[in-house]
């Protein structure tokens, strides 16, 4: 009874976060000017539908130019693509569809938490990923950040799971779910070396070979998940092309004079990435053009290389220019109202994940999965640039670790609290001693079998 009342109040979490969701896409996102990466989310859905394959809407649609588009790994897309099927394609079709992810995400974050360290510790993860602003945005400007958050969640209960129970099922699940996800964030592949590899090569129990042969499914899964679309990348450009075609340009945007120097140092110019005309051909030859552009200029300025990847972590972390930072987040039509509460609560989610880290530890609960996904984030923006957006992944193990935190603080502080809802626990899982109970006892034991 209280696992299924705790699945309930998950429930109405999430359901209670689909509501913020949709309210604040229809008062303040509806109409939306569509441009940038949610032209190009949107109508790649619409245009898959239709039966276009995977063209590149933006040269398509803007300019009347079909080449293949890889910019983006195809998983959001595709995601998209589901209610596009039932000839719901209006961005705000999209926007609304955003929204019941989200609201999956708030669920499964629940769950999460409870696989990690109980009940409580879920329905608080749930609240929290339910009203924090850092993970409902997104879903209301149609980007791939609401699928990633998704993703990141349900890796993170595999993983836990799996941590709990080794098994080649689990070993799968935990494979496919990472390999979807880089389908969503191709830096999202990093979670093959930061998490898969240490967390079964950790296990606790199983025989080392056993361990390496859960390693070779969960990674041979992974490969297999991204194999189609790195396949169907390969045939259609003319040099290789993975998960995505478009980081060569973002690296040109991010390593110029404008963000090794001065106010926007750690951050990105567009001009950088404009400011050469690229040889005629599909994205693969463009991406090598800029490519050689990026490695001639982070050569010519090694010795700042450091300081800019200082501030990028710290654009990202909340910890270099925070009040700039979100000022410029309006960029991708944040409101600067709402970065300031996701700013705060941010500051909060990680005073008290330092708690979670410290509690997890004491109980001997793996902190792998949670840790993995921060340092994923880190090496991600140290290599590209500092913003806001880049740190979604790392929200949903914030917002558990936090979860924790409370969980610990009400431990610590709150002991009357915890002990009677410890001795309530206790007492709905012991054996009923009144009349009844022994009646209903002494039937299953007589039932013939």
């Amino acid at each position: 009874m209280r696992d299924r009342r705790s699945f309930v109040w998950l429930g109405l979490f999430a359901v209670g976060g689909l509501a913020l969701r949709i309210a604040y896409v229809l008062t303040t996102k509806n109409p939306r000017v569509i441009g940038g990466d949610s032209f190009y989310y949107h109508h790649g859905a619409n245009l898959l539908v239709d039966g276009r394959g995977f063209p590149d809407p933006i040269e398509l649609l803007q300019f009347h130019h079909e080449v293949p588009g890889a910019a983006h790994p195809p998983g959001y897309i595709v995601a998209l693509a589901i209610p596009s099927l039932f000839r719901l394609d209006t961005f705000l079709d999209h926007q609304i569809w955003s929204c019941v992810i989200g609201a999956g995400t708030v669920f499964l974050v629940g769950i999460a938490g409870r696989e990690i360290a109980g009940n409580r510790v879920g329905l608080v993860a749930a609240g929290l990923a339910a009203v924090y602003p850092n993970v409902w945005f997104y879903d209301s400007i149609v980007m791939s950040e609401t699928l990633i958050l998704f993703t990141t969640a349900l890796t993170i209960l595999v993983a836990y799971r799996f941590a709990k129970r080794p098994s080649v099922g689990y070993a799968v699940g935990l494979g496919v779910s990472v390999g979807v996800a880089a389908l969503t964030r191709a830096e999202s592949i990093l979670l093959v070396p930061l998490l898969i590899v240490p967390l079964v090569l950790w296990l606790r129990g199983p025989a080392m070979r056993r361990r390496l042969q859960l390693l070779a499914i969960s990674v041979g899964v992974t490969v297999l998940t991204i194999a189609p679309w790195v396949g169907y990348n390969l045939v259609r450009f003319e040099h290789p092309v993975f998960l995505s075609s478009n980081l060569e340009l973002t690296l040109l945007s991010a390593n110029c004079d404008d963000t090794y120097h001065g106010p926007f140092l750690g951050f990105w110019a567009l001009r950088c990435g404009t400011q050469f005309t690229p040889p005629k051909g599909d994205a693969s030859v463009q991406a090598r053009f800029y490519r050689d552009k990026v490695q001639d200029y982070v050569g010519d300025h090694k010795s700042r290389v450091p300081v800019v990847v200082l501030a990028r972590e710290g654009r990202t972390w909340g910890f270099f220019n925070a009040n700039q930072q979100i000022t410029i987040d309006q960029i991708e039509d944040k409101e600067l109202n709402t970065s300031r509460i996701a700013l705060g609560m941010y500051y909060a989610l990680l005073a008290l994940s330092v708690a979670g880290v410290v509690a997890l530890r004491r109980r001997r609960v793996p902190l792998t999965p949670l840790l993995a996904l921060l340092a994923a984030v880190a090496l991600t923006v140290g290599f590209v640039y500092g913003t806001t957006r880049f740190r979604a992944p790392a929200e949903v193990p914030l917002v558990l670790l936090g979860s924790v935190g409370v969980d610990a603080v009400i431990r610590r502080f709150c002991p009357r609290l915890h002990d009677r809802r410890s001795a309530r626990a206790r007492q709905e899982r012991a054996p009923s001693t009144d009349a009844a109970g022994v009646g209903a006892r002494a039937l299953r034991i007589l039932r013939p079998s």
